[in-house]
Protein backbone atom coordinates (compact mmCIF):
# COMPACT_ATOMS: atom_id res chain seq x y z
CA UNK A 1 0.00 0.00 0.00
CA UNK A 2 1.29 3.50 -0.86
CA UNK A 3 0.08 7.00 -0.05
CA UNK A 4 0.66 10.23 -1.96
CA UNK A 5 -0.62 13.78 -1.36
CA UNK A 6 -0.77 17.05 -3.27
CA UNK A 7 -2.05 20.56 -2.46
CA UNK A 8 -4.99 22.12 -4.21
CA UNK A 9 -6.42 25.52 -3.18
CA UNK A 10 -7.27 25.69 0.56
CA UNK A 11 -7.27 21.91 1.18
CA UNK A 12 -4.82 19.02 1.06
CA UNK A 13 -5.90 16.05 -1.08
CA UNK A 14 -4.55 12.69 0.02
CA UNK A 15 -4.79 9.66 -2.32
CA UNK A 16 -4.56 6.17 -0.84
CA UNK A 17 -3.29 3.46 -3.23
CA UNK A 18 -4.16 -0.13 -2.35
CA UNK A 19 -3.35 -3.39 -4.17
CA UNK A 20 -6.21 -5.84 -4.53
CA UNK A 21 -5.91 -9.62 -4.69
CA UNK A 22 -6.23 -9.56 -8.48
CA UNK A 23 -3.13 -7.26 -8.70
CA UNK A 24 -5.27 -4.24 -9.64
CA UNK A 25 -4.63 -0.81 -8.21
CA UNK A 26 -7.38 1.15 -6.41
CA UNK A 27 -6.85 4.85 -5.73
CA UNK A 28 -9.11 6.39 -3.07
CA UNK A 29 -8.83 10.19 -2.79
CA UNK A 30 -9.59 11.89 0.57
CA UNK A 31 -9.76 15.62 1.25
CA UNK A 32 -8.46 16.97 4.55
CA UNK A 33 -9.14 20.69 5.32
CA UNK A 34 -6.20 22.74 6.36
CA UNK A 35 -5.88 24.60 9.65
CA UNK A 36 -6.43 27.91 7.90
CA UNK A 37 -9.82 26.80 6.63
CA UNK A 38 -10.81 25.54 10.06
CA UNK A 39 -9.96 28.89 11.61
CA UNK A 40 -11.94 30.65 8.90
CA UNK A 41 -15.00 28.50 9.55
CA UNK A 42 -14.78 29.03 13.30
CA UNK A 43 -14.56 32.77 12.82
CA UNK A 44 -17.54 32.70 10.51
CA UNK A 45 -19.49 30.65 13.03
CA UNK A 46 -18.93 33.23 15.75
CA UNK A 47 -19.90 36.11 13.52
CA UNK A 48 -22.93 34.38 12.06
CA UNK A 49 -24.31 33.31 15.46
CA UNK A 50 -27.54 35.33 15.91
CA UNK A 51 -27.52 35.04 19.71
CA UNK A 52 -23.98 36.37 20.08
CA UNK A 53 -24.56 39.13 17.56
CA UNK A 54 -27.73 40.13 19.40
CA UNK A 55 -25.87 40.15 22.72
CA UNK A 56 -23.07 42.32 21.33
CA UNK A 57 -25.58 44.72 19.82
CA UNK A 58 -27.47 44.92 23.11
CA UNK A 59 -24.32 45.80 25.05
CA UNK A 60 -23.41 48.52 22.58
CA UNK A 61 -26.85 50.14 22.70
CA UNK A 62 -27.65 49.59 26.42
CA UNK A 63 -28.10 52.52 28.82
CA UNK A 64 -25.22 52.82 31.28
CA UNK A 65 -25.69 55.28 34.17
CA UNK A 66 -22.80 57.26 35.61
CA UNK A 67 -22.35 56.45 39.35
CA UNK A 68 -21.03 59.91 40.23
CA UNK A 69 -23.86 61.65 38.42
CA UNK A 70 -26.44 59.40 40.05
CA UNK A 71 -24.98 60.17 43.49
CA UNK A 72 -25.06 63.92 42.94
CA UNK A 73 -28.64 63.73 41.72
CA UNK A 74 -29.62 61.86 44.89
CA UNK A 75 -27.82 64.40 47.08
CA UNK A 76 -29.51 67.36 45.40
CA UNK A 77 -32.97 65.79 45.51
CA UNK A 78 -33.80 62.43 47.16
CA UNK A 79 -35.25 60.13 44.54
CA UNK A 80 -33.71 61.90 41.57
CA UNK A 81 -30.83 59.42 41.51
CA UNK A 82 -33.29 56.53 41.37
CA UNK A 83 -35.08 58.20 38.47
CA UNK A 84 -31.76 58.64 36.67
CA UNK A 85 -30.98 54.93 37.20
CA UNK A 86 -34.48 54.04 35.97
CA UNK A 87 -35.32 52.29 39.24
CA UNK A 88 -38.81 53.73 39.37
CA UNK A 89 -40.18 51.07 41.73
CA UNK A 90 -38.05 52.49 44.56
CA UNK A 91 -39.76 55.89 44.49
CA UNK A 92 -42.93 54.87 46.42
CA UNK A 93 -40.77 53.29 49.13
CA UNK A 94 -38.51 56.32 49.39
CA UNK A 95 -41.19 59.01 49.34
CA UNK A 96 -43.45 56.95 51.59
CA UNK A 97 -40.69 56.87 54.20
CA UNK A 98 -40.09 60.60 53.80
CA UNK A 99 -43.77 61.41 54.30
CA UNK A 100 -44.02 59.14 57.34
CA UNK A 101 -40.95 60.68 58.97
CA UNK A 102 -42.17 64.19 58.21
CA UNK A 103 -45.54 63.48 59.82
CA UNK A 104 -43.90 61.99 62.93
CA UNK A 105 -41.56 64.99 63.26
CA UNK A 106 -44.45 67.42 63.00
CA UNK A 107 -46.78 65.57 65.39
CA UNK A 108 -44.15 64.79 68.04
CA UNK A 109 -42.81 68.32 67.83
CA UNK A 110 -46.27 69.80 68.39
CA UNK A 111 -46.99 67.50 71.35
CA UNK A 112 -43.58 68.27 72.83
CA UNK A 113 -44.25 72.00 72.69
CA UNK A 114 -47.68 71.60 74.33
CA UNK A 115 -46.36 69.51 77.22
CA UNK A 116 -43.31 71.72 77.66
CA UNK A 117 -45.46 74.84 77.96
CA UNK A 118 -47.83 73.03 80.33
CA UNK A 119 -44.93 71.87 82.50
CA UNK A 120 -43.42 75.36 82.66
CA UNK A 121 -46.82 76.85 83.56
CA UNK A 122 -47.50 74.43 86.40
CA UNK A 123 -44.11 74.89 88.07
CA UNK A 124 -44.05 78.70 87.95
CA UNK A 125 -45.74 80.96 90.47
CA UNK A 126 -47.94 82.82 88.00
CA UNK A 127 -51.61 81.84 88.45
CA UNK A 128 -52.53 83.23 85.04
CA UNK A 129 -50.49 80.63 83.11
CA UNK A 130 -52.79 77.65 83.01
CA UNK A 131 -52.05 75.98 79.67
CA UNK A 132 -51.93 72.62 81.47
CA UNK A 133 -55.70 72.84 81.93
CA UNK A 134 -56.05 72.28 78.19
CA UNK A 135 -54.38 68.89 78.55
CA UNK A 136 -55.95 67.97 81.91
CA UNK A 137 -59.27 69.81 82.27
CA UNK A 138 -60.20 67.97 85.48
CA UNK A 139 -57.09 69.07 87.35
CA UNK A 140 -58.03 71.02 90.51
CA UNK A 141 -54.55 71.95 91.72
CA UNK A 142 -54.39 69.47 94.60
CA UNK A 143 -52.71 66.56 92.77
CA UNK A 144 -48.95 66.38 93.04
CA UNK A 145 -48.48 63.86 90.25
CA UNK A 146 -49.23 66.22 87.36
CA UNK A 147 -45.80 67.98 87.16
CA UNK A 148 -44.01 64.62 86.98
CA UNK A 149 -46.46 63.37 84.35
CA UNK A 150 -46.00 66.49 82.24
CA UNK A 151 -42.23 66.24 82.46
CA UNK A 152 -42.24 62.55 81.51
CA UNK A 153 -44.49 63.09 78.50
CA UNK A 154 -42.45 66.10 77.42
CA UNK A 155 -39.25 64.03 77.42
CA UNK A 156 -40.92 61.15 75.57
CA UNK A 157 -42.22 63.36 72.79
CA UNK A 158 -38.85 65.09 72.47
CA UNK A 159 -37.12 61.74 72.14
CA UNK A 160 -39.62 60.60 69.51
CA UNK A 161 -39.13 63.80 67.55
CA UNK A 162 -35.35 63.42 67.61
CA UNK A 163 -35.60 59.80 66.48
CA UNK A 164 -37.81 60.85 63.58
CA UNK A 165 -35.24 63.45 62.53
CA UNK A 166 -32.54 60.80 62.72
CA UNK A 167 -34.66 58.41 60.63
CA UNK A 168 -35.25 60.91 57.83
CA UNK A 169 -31.53 61.78 57.81
CA UNK A 170 -30.61 58.12 57.46
CA UNK A 171 -33.19 57.75 54.69
CA UNK A 172 -31.55 60.63 52.85
CA UNK A 173 -28.12 59.01 53.14
CA UNK A 174 -29.44 55.59 52.11
CA UNK A 175 -30.99 57.17 49.02
CA UNK A 176 -27.60 58.54 47.92
CA UNK A 177 -25.76 55.26 48.63
CA UNK A 178 -28.43 53.25 46.82
CA UNK A 179 -28.16 55.47 43.74
CA UNK A 180 -24.37 55.03 43.69
CA UNK A 181 -24.45 51.23 44.12
CA UNK A 182 -27.34 50.77 41.71
CA UNK A 183 -25.48 52.70 39.01
CA UNK A 184 -22.37 50.55 39.54
CA UNK A 185 -24.33 47.29 39.33
CA UNK A 186 -26.68 48.38 36.56
CA UNK A 187 -25.12 46.05 33.96
CA UNK A 188 -24.69 43.16 36.38
CA UNK A 189 -26.56 40.23 34.85
CA UNK A 190 -27.74 37.16 36.72
CA UNK A 191 -27.56 33.97 34.69
CA UNK A 192 -30.54 31.66 34.42
CA UNK A 193 -28.21 28.73 35.18
CA UNK A 194 -27.87 29.52 38.88
CA UNK A 195 -27.57 26.30 40.82
CA UNK A 196 -26.54 25.11 44.27
CA UNK A 197 -25.31 21.58 44.84
CA UNK A 198 -24.30 20.07 48.17
CA UNK A 199 -22.50 16.73 48.08
CA UNK A 200 -20.58 14.64 50.65
CA UNK A 201 -16.79 14.37 50.39
CA UNK A 202 -14.01 12.35 52.04
CA UNK A 203 -10.78 14.18 52.89
CA UNK A 204 -7.53 12.28 53.40
CA UNK A 205 -4.61 13.59 55.47
CA UNK A 206 -1.11 12.12 55.94
CA UNK A 207 2.17 11.55 54.13
CA UNK A 208 1.85 7.85 53.38
CA UNK A 209 -0.89 5.27 53.05
CA UNK A 210 -0.45 3.80 56.54
CA UNK A 211 -0.60 7.06 58.49
CA UNK A 212 -3.30 8.66 56.37
CA UNK A 213 -6.48 9.64 58.23
CA UNK A 214 -9.86 10.43 56.75
CA UNK A 215 -12.55 12.94 57.56
CA UNK A 216 -16.04 13.29 56.20
CA UNK A 217 -17.73 16.52 55.24
CA UNK A 218 -19.84 18.34 52.70
CA UNK A 219 -18.92 20.41 49.67
CA UNK A 220 -21.07 23.22 48.33
CA UNK A 221 -20.86 24.04 44.61
CA UNK A 222 -22.44 27.26 43.36
CA UNK A 223 -22.76 27.74 39.61
CA UNK A 224 -23.46 31.23 38.23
Amino acid sequence: MATSSYGEGMADTVATVSVQEDSSLVITPTIEPTQEKEQTSQTAEVIDSPKKAKKIKYKENAFMPNPKRATWYAIVCPGLGQIYNRSYWKLPVLYGGVLACTYLITWNGRMYNDYRNAYHDIIDSDPNTTSYMTLFPTYDGTQNWLPNTLRTKMNNYRRSRDMSVFAITMLYMVSAVDAFVDAHLYDFTVSDDLSLRVEPIINSYGMDHMSRSRSFGFRCNITF
